[in-house]
């Protein structure tokens, strides 16, 4: 519906009215009319579920674009905003970080335990477990009531640092056993060298998250249940579910197919560089083969040509 005035007067109009009543919902420049707020009822809170957040955003942006696509010149720049939706898109950007970080450091720890092991079976037993650990302590984390914020985000990424390290050292252990030897062999002896102090290393962790548990500030005593809950899982994850792994279907050479790879790169490399260090010696040789040499005439083996060895012109 159009407004009972002529267009030339809406402006001058609109800004003497706002400047008069001190009307802050609409801001004007030099008289013309730039920015007008209008507030409406939403079905959200901030504290809201993510996804009825989710949804009501979807709703709310559909129907705006949909206005902005009908509206003439001037007025189709229109967009809504919220505090609740500031809140909502926050949530969102942590929880894409979430997975981002797990993400990162599995691939990171594969890294790390392939140089550690150099045996590409053993690095896909680790990114198993390691998963198999981030996935129970989130479960028990969700389980305790927890929900993702920015304290609960940042011990998330401390979580998956400590998810890897008994691992490594059992990967590191099984793969430094010397010579062809049984999987069976293989996982008692990482069992038996690495297995004591992993297990000291366990018991001293959780010691400590529990002492922080009793703490005054809430950051320590999430971050010691979270510590408490990962520690548990991690070493139920290495000596279980890994060990289980390398007994069962580990392998035998596990540096086997890194040693091969690495061999045959240096063959490569060293062919590459006698390739190289050959090519200059033959190009000399053919440029020595190449160069025409000269007949060297002495003094008394010079002679004159006589008049009579020339060649006459009109003989038959």
């Amino acid at each position: 519906s159009s407004l009972p005035m002529s267009p030339e007067y809406f402006n001058p109009c609109l800004s003497a009215w706002t400047n008069y009543v001190g009307e802050t919902a609409i801001l004007d420049r030099n008289g013309v009319v730039e920015i007008m707020f209008i507030q409406f009822q939403q079905r959200v809170r901030y504290d809201s579920p993510y996804n009825d957040l989710a949804d009501e955003w979807n709703l709310i942006e559909d129907w705006m674009e949909a206005e902005v696509k009908a509206a003439p010149d001037g007025v189709n720049t229109m967009y809504h905003s919220s505090v609740d939706f500031w809140w909502y898109d926050t949530n969102g950007k942590m929880l894409q970080t979430a997975f981002q970080a797990a993400g990162i450091a599995l691939a990171f720890s594969g890294i790390v335990v392939l140089i550690a092991s150099r045996s590409v079976v053993l690095t896909l037993f680790s990114v198993l477990t390691i998963g198999y650990v981030l996935a129970a302590t989130t479960a028990l984390l969700v389980a305790s009531g927890w929900t993702l914020g920015f304290l609960e985000s940042i011990c998330f990424a401390i979580l998956i640092g400590i998810s890897c390290d008994f691992v490594i050292h059992f990967g590191h252990a099984y793969a430094s056993r010397p010579g062809k030897v049984c999987r069976h062999e293989r996982t008692q002896y990482a069992l038996i060298r690495m297995g004591p102090s992993i297990l000291a290393a366990a018991i001293t962790t959780v010691c400590a998250a529990i002492i922080m548990l009793f703490t005054v500030i809430s950051f320590f005593r999430q971050f010691a249940q979270i510590l408490l809950y990962t520690v548990l899982q991690a070493t139920i994850g290495s000596f279980v579910v890994y060990l289980t792994l390398t007994d069962c279907i580990g392998p035998e050479e596990p540096t086997y197919l890194m040693d091969q790879f690495v061999a045959w790169c240096g063959k490569y490399c060293g062919r590459c560089r006698r390739q190289r260090s050959e090519s200059p010696q033959e190009e000399s040789k053919e440029a020595e083969l190449i160069v025409p040499q000269e007949t060297v005439v002495g003094p008394l083996e010079r002679q004159v040509a006589s008049p009579e060895d020339e060649p006459k012109e009109g003989a038959a």
